[in-house]
């Protein structure tokens, strides 16, 4: 089977979805399974926003919740350990081996729609046959299931939606982003289905960020013509619309016999800087992946730092 997936970095200052105009939208692409810039493309857009519907808000609090918490905090899921920040960097957990974890850690688990505690145990393996290093969660549940959204867990007190995450309805604005998105991908789709559609603020900076999944694939993710699955997410920076690609699959004949879908898992602070972090997913045939991207600066955008799956 082959597997057609594009992540695409794309650089963007904070912008407010709600301004509207007429700008250059700028592409930094990379046909890789994680990010590897090598092409730059330029293309004329128009920005109409849409008039959105909050469905749904979440709230938090700025102080620190007791428990026993990891001096330095681990992000993980029930298959496999992605790593943690240790205080100037981030440490993926693969390359370092062992994990900052005695066991009986307390965990906050948050996915989209969802923020909850747990606990977690020693270090151990997971995913058989791949035996990644990992923990074993106390109610792995609240992770959530195949396809997605999944989330992850972390050992941490601090609160990890300090700004603004929700839920907001298209009233065909980004149906028509994804349309002429896909077109620049060789695929012809009126009005691409939207799957998720969320605004929010990663920075705190008061400017917004719509990050969307628009998705129509086939049951058990096996290839057919004009199947898709791509992840956006849109800034505006002085005038001009960003899009950074998140993820992306799109099968243009039975030859691509390969599909995988996207969601968003969630959005959190994993770190601890004030600032949050995109956790997607990726679902395949037999496989699953969750990576951990941060808005690194405007020149880098949203980058992948961690990142682990389960799967043949």
């Amino acid at each position: 089977m082959k597997r057609i997936t594009v992540a695409v970095v794309l650089i963007a200052v904070a912008c407010s979805p709600d301004d509207a105009a007429d700008t250059t939208t700028t592409t930094v692409a990379a046909t890789t399974t994680t990010q590897a810039a090598t092409t730059s493309t330029q293309e004329s857009t128009t920005t109409t926003v849409a008039t959105t519907t909050t469905l749904a808000t979440t709230t938090t609090s700025s102080e620190e919740l007791e428990g026993n918490w990891a001096d330095e905090p681990l992000i993980t899921t029930d298959f496999g350990a992605l790593g943690w920040w240790d205080g100037s960097g981030w440490v993926d957990a693969v390359t370092e081996g062992a994990l900052p974890v005695a066991g009986g850690e307390d965990y906050q688990v948050i996915r989209v729609g969802v923020l909850a505690l747990t606990t977690g145990g020693p270090q151990t393996t997971v995913c058989e046959p791949l035996d990644n290093i990992g923990v074993q969660l106390a109610a792995p549940d609240l992770l959530g299931e195949f396809p997605g959204p999944y989330g992850v867990a972390i050992s941490a007190p601090w609160s990890l939606q300090p700004h603004l995450f929700e839920a907001v309805a298209d009233n065909g604005t980004y149906s028509g982003f994804a349309s002429d998105f896909l077109a620049t991908r060789g695929l012809d789709v009126d009005e691409p289905v939207i799957k998720q559609l969320f605004r929010t603020d990663l920075e705190g900076d008061g400017v917004n960020e719509v990050i969307f999944v628009a998705e129509d694939v086939s049951p058990g993710f096996l290839m057919e013509p004009g199947d898709y699955s791509v992840a956006l997410m849109r800034k505006v920076v002085q005038g001009e619309v960003q899009t950074a690609v998140l993820g992306e699959t799109v099968a243009f004949d039975e030859d691509d016999t390969f599909l995988g879908g996207h969601s968003l898992g969630a959005v959190a602070d994993m770190n601890g800087d004030g600032k949050m972090e995109i956790i997607m997913n990726s679902a395949y045939f037999e496989g699953f992946g969750v990576s951990v991207w941060e808005y690194v600066n405007d020149d880098l955008g949203p980058v992948i730092q961690l990142q682990t799956g389960c799967g043949s």
